[in-house]
């Protein structure tokens, strides 16, 4: 099937969660929505199939609207999460990131989009290069916890309001050897102009 016969619209952020928490390397998915987009492909009788999404959030880092645009931090948005099946036509993750970012310069006044590509997950940014995002740095080295066999970020896993967060602090202040730290590699960081 063409890509062209796709269809990119917005979406709730409840219509993503599936999507997201089945193909998305990142399961974790209760992200600050501000706009989330779904790919739907042609289907039998005329019935569309979602078969991606492209989620919008405010910077999940505190200072990142303040280093990309500091006249008006309030105007950046980070692509948070980016999913697709596994079926979809090949460039179909470039196709629509950029149909999301021409509907967010038509219909927004946000002025940056900032995304991260992840080394420890084999990501280097091919899809932000192919939708003409500036590689504009690397994240500082992070730290992740390990528990249960899962990684968490730091920030994350000691959210007192989750579960596994209460558990993780517990053990952090026992000293307990069940939760390990692991570094991680720095992250890219793509920039995307939307004025």
């Amino acid at each position: 099937m063409a890509l062209e016969e796709y269809r990119v619209e917005p979406i709730t952020f409840a219509s993503a969660r599936p999507i997201l928490r089945t193909w998305h390397y990142d399961d974790y998915v209760n992200v600050q929505c501000k706009y989330a987009f779904g790919l739907f492909a042609p289907g039998k009788f005329g019935i569309q199939q979602l078969v991606g999404v492209c989620v919008y959030t405010l910077p999940a880092g505190p200072t990142a609207g303040k280093s990309y645009c500091p006249e008006a931090p309030e105007k950046v948005l980070e692509l948070r999460r980016l999913a697709c099946i596994d079926d979809t036509p090949k460039n179909a993750e470039s196709f629509f990131v950029s149909k999301t970012l021409k509907w967010l310069k038509k219909n927004t006044d946000y002025k940056i989009v900032i995304s991260y590509a992840d080394p420890e997950q084999g990501h280097t940014g091919i899809i932000y290069k192919a939708t003409n995002f500036e590689l504009v740095g690397m994240t500082h080295p992070g730290t992740a916890l390990e528990y249960g066999g899962k990684k968490y970020h730091v920030r994350t896993a000691t959210m007192l309001d989750r579960p596994y967060g209460r558990k993780i602090h517990e053990l952090l202040q026992q000293k307990s050897d069940l939760v390990k730290k692991i570094a991680l590699k720095s992250k890219y960081i793509y920039l995307y102009k939307l004025c």
